[in-house]
């Protein structure tokens, strides 16, 4: 398997994992140590990671920390984990919250990759995001 599929196969195993586990919580969990405990067992499993991949160690992101992106996805991170555990906890269902959410995320980013980063918008990738935004309302309703 070439390293792009299995970056897909990852992703989207990562990800279903993700939101089954979001929906199963038992509600009477609170966020905040919930995410503590994630978070802390995710940092442990990734400093083990590092120590096997042979790239530097921590020492390889330290001078990273001046940069504005880490501290964008640190935010980010946690915006996601409690945005996503208060969507399932008032009532949104496992099958709309990610693809709504996903299609919205998808059109911000189009825009912003043709703004920001010089991406082209082809034919073929405007229907697909038309097929996206139309098909996470369809599954909405």
């Amino acid at each position: 398997m070439n390293a792009r599929l299995l970056s897909l196969v990852v992703v989207v195993a990562a990800l279903t994992g993700y939101h089954l586990a979001q929906r199963a919580m038992p509600g009477a969990i609170r966020p905040a140590p919930l995410f503590a405990f994630v978070y802390g067992a995710a940092a442990l499993v990734m400093i083990a990671a590092v120590t096997i991949d042979g790239s530097g160690g921590l020492r390889a992101v330290s001078g990273t920390a001046t940069h504005w992106a880490p501290w964008l996805l640190v935010l980010s991170v946690a915006g996601i984990e409690l945005g996503v555990y208060a969507m399932y906890r008032t009532g949104w269902s496992i099958s709309t919250a990610s693809v709504s959410t996903q299609a919205i995320v998808a059109a911000i980013l189009v825009v912003v990759g043709l703004w920001q980063f010089g991406e082209h918008l082809t034919p073929s990738r405007l229907a697909g995001l038309a097929m996206c935004v139309l098909g996470a309302g369809l599954v909405a309703r």
